[in-house]
């Protein structure tokens, strides 16, 4: 999957400095926080157990 996250420049020097003091990359740290957000609101398998979605 790809795509593009647009940070505003707080933002980014903000994730800058929490690179610096983790010792890892943004990519990383960016990548861990969507994983674990995409985590945290998953509901695609309640509606997995009961069968096909259709939408329309």
């Amino acid at each position: 999957m790809a795509w593009t996250l647009r940070l505003s420049e707080d933002e980014e020097a903000a994730l800058s400095a929490q690179a610096v003091v983790e010792g890892r990359s943004k990519q990383e740290i960016t990548r861990d926080a969507i994983r674990t957000y995409l985590t945290r609101q998953r509901t695609w398998d309640d509606y997995l157990s009961e069968g096909p979605v259709v939408f329309g």
